[in-house]
């Protein structure tokens, strides 16, 4: 990799920054960086409901790309904040195609991370002919065995974490977990909507590898919306058959899409083995395993692995 290339800066302003209003009320935050005539790039974050972020403006060579962060519906600055009515994955594939066409593009390139991963890979296959490339960053395969695994899963592995759950009253049983929490978030009270909320936090960091910390009030209010946006998804599968991402991998290597995977290989979150069953079903598709990088889309190392891998997909681009 040239040393010499700049990165777009997360300190950077936006060319452009709008609302756009979908279908059932929403409006969609969205903005753009990078050059005006720069190669189309839609970045999806992850979650359901975490919101983008500009920090991922840093995986992008300066003066080479249009980049285009929208927060999806519900998450971020998109309007009615947290609103789960008339918010499923068809909802948010089809704002996706709406943002494409609203901005005028004929085809781009599709980036998504964890659940960004799983929607780029469905909408890919919905609309071949729009997309120009896919990079897929430690991809959440919305599995029955993925829920499980993360809810209660790993407990064993991390005692501490696990604990703070025990002592909100987490059922131990396989599969159990999920429709618990899902019944909290609908009925706790707000004293009770906070420690749920510290728990999960201090679950994720545990997957994750990040250190536990204090939360802000703030802090506390912005997980509670995502993690409220989270359990509407989680306690409907994503909206999805079991199976419906590996089904939309064999749809995309038919047309011959070009697809990268970035694979964080300590992901406790989105493990390698999810890569891996996904790769099956992509056999033409380039996957670069990251040692040593769990979850986190910004350590230096994956860093380093989504700037490479965007860099071929931008050098095939026509």
């Amino acid at each position: 990799m040239n040393q010499c290339v700049r990165y777009l800066s997360p300190a950077s302003l936006p060319i452009s920054a709008a609302w756009l209003p979908v279908a059932g009320g929403h409006r969609l935050y969205v903005e753009e960086h990078g050059e005006p005539d720069g190669i189309p790039v839609l970045v999806l974050h992850g979650g359901p409901g975490s919101g983008n972020s500009r920090a991922h403006l840093q995986f992008f060579a300066a003066g080479r790309y249009r980049v285009v962060l929208p927060d999806q519906r519900g998450a971020g600055r998109s309007e009615p904040a947290g609103c789960c009515e008339y918010n499923t994955t068809v909802d948010l594939l089809d704002d996706i195609e709406s943002l494409r066409r609203a901005l005028g593009f004929e085809r781009w390139l599709v980036v998504g991370g964890s659940w960004g991963a799983t929607l780029g890979l469905l909408y890919a296959a919905a609309h071949q002919q729009c997309v120009g490339g896919l990079l897929l960053r430690n991809p959440f395969l919305a599995r029955a065995c993925d829920f499980d695994a993360f809810f209660g899963g790993q407990k064993a592995h991390f005692p501490l974490a696990w604990h703070a759950w025990e002592k909100l009253g987490a059922p131990g049983a396989p599969g159990a977990m999920l429709p618990w929490l899902v019944e909290e978030f609908a009925t706790a009270g707000s004293v009770r909507l906070q420690s749920l909320v510290e728990a999960w936090h201090g679950w994720e960091s545990a997957l994750s590898g990040s250190p536990v910390r204090s939360l802000s009030a703030g802090e506390i209010a912005g997980l509670l919306q995502r993690y409220r946006l989270q359990c509407h998804y989680f306690g409907q599968s994503c909206f999805l058959p079991d199976n419906a991402v590996f089904s939309a991998a064999v749809s995309v290597a038919a047309a011959g899409l070009p697809v990268r995977v970035v694979q964080g290989m300590s992901d406790l979150v989105c493990p390698p083995a999810g890569a891996s069953a996904l790769l099956e079903r992509l056999p033409s598709a380039t996957c670069d395993g990251v040692p040593g990088v769990g979850h986190d889309p910004f350590a230096p190392a994956m860093q380093g692995a989504m700037r490479a891998a965007l860099a071929h997909l931008a050098a095939g681009w026509r």
